[in-house]
């Protein structure tokens, strides 16, 4: 189509809205984006071994590679891959110091798809990460909108971001019908249900030789079974768990560390914070200083609500403005 314009022509291109052919997503409720992170390889060190029980978690990895643990699997992640992480999933991250990972993750909560349980976007199982491929890019520049939308406090910006998460979401719909499926025909039944014990009760004082006893195994198998399965002896396991529940505890909450190494399941306070620094790096004091920023107040992420957000959803980083 052209359009005369001061005596010459102008072309105009029309992108008109075609049927895809795929398959929407099947919400039976639409999610609430509670936080968006960024982690830059000057970042400070990732969660060691945790899990959210009222959050779906949407990762992009945007430069180097690492290996993350999910759900008691191996997986090596690298530039483009996207992961989920259902809520009650357990995971961490082991990045490599050659190539270290710089990521986007987006956290949300109140998600609901036909036939799957709450704050979940795959199936139980189901294999946890898979490419971008053709549409790593545009996924990447909508994060980083979302990203300096809520870090920048504008007015409006949490439903602005919360319409752009439903866009993301309804892309990594389609790329998630290519992924393989996960090897569930050889998981370790004996190392899950070691494991599952352990993800309950890992802020208590757990005694191997009790857990053994319950299974009618000797400790010194109990422990080759579960570190063939996880990478992870059990008392490295517990310590990551605790570790992990601790970072999250640091930054979402204004607890004391002294409360949070009780809750955690240390009662002295100093042993907690000798395991904290050896596993993380820093004390959990400079752990909360260095990931939290200050944002302005937000209205909640809720497209259809104008209330104002509470100070502890304020958005969250791992690394400062830029």
């Amino acid at each position: 189509m052209r359009r005369r314009t001061g005596g010459s022509c102008v072309k105009e291109v029309h992108c008109p809205v075609r049927p895809s052919g795929g398959k929407s997503i099947p919400f039976e409720q639409e999610p609430r984006l509670t936080c968006i992170s960024r982690t830059l390889p000057e970042s400070p060190p990732p969660w060691a071994l945790h899990s959210h029980d009222d959050l779906c978690e949407l990762v992009l990895i945007c430069e180097g590679e690492a290996d993350y643990s999910i759900s008691g699997q191996e997986h090596h992640v690298r530039r483009g891959d996207l992961i989920i992480y259902n809520s009650g999933v357990v995971h961490d991250e082991r990045s490599g110091t050659s190539m270290p990972v710089s990521s986007y993750c987006c956290s949300m909560t109140g998600l609901k798809l036909h036939g799957l349980r709450e704050n979940a976007f795959l199936p139980d199982g189901a294999c946890p990460v898979f490419p971008s491929g053709a549409h790593f890019e545009a996924l990447r520049d909508t994060l980083s909108i979302m990203f300096d939308a809520l870090s920048a406090g504008a007015d409006g910006c949490a439903p602005f971001c919360n319409y752009l998460l439903l866009g993301v979401l309804s892309r990594v719909w389609a790329l998630r019908h290519r992924q393989p499926a996960a090897p569930g025909a050889a998981q370790n039944l004996l190392g899950s249900r070691i494991k599952a014990y352990i993800d309950l009760h890992y802020t208590e004082d757990i005694r191997l030789q009790t857990l053994a006893d319950g299974l009618h195994i000797s400790p010194y198998y109990l422990s080759h079974v579960f570190k063939d399965m996880t990478g992870y002896s059990p008392g490295q396991y517990i310590t990551r768990r605790r570790i992990g529940l601790a970072q999250n505890l640091l930054i979402s909450t204004s607890l004391p560390v002294s409360e949070i190494a009780a809750r955690v399941g240390y009662p002295s306070p100093s042993h907690f914070n000798d395991r904290f620094a050896k596993n993380v790096g820093m004390s959990p004091r400079a752990y909360r200083k260095a990931y939290l920023v200050p944002t302005a107040p937000q209205e909640s992420a809720s497209p259809s609500s104008e209330a104002p957000e509470k100070p502890e959803k304020a958005a969250k980083r791992k690394a400062r403005t830029q």
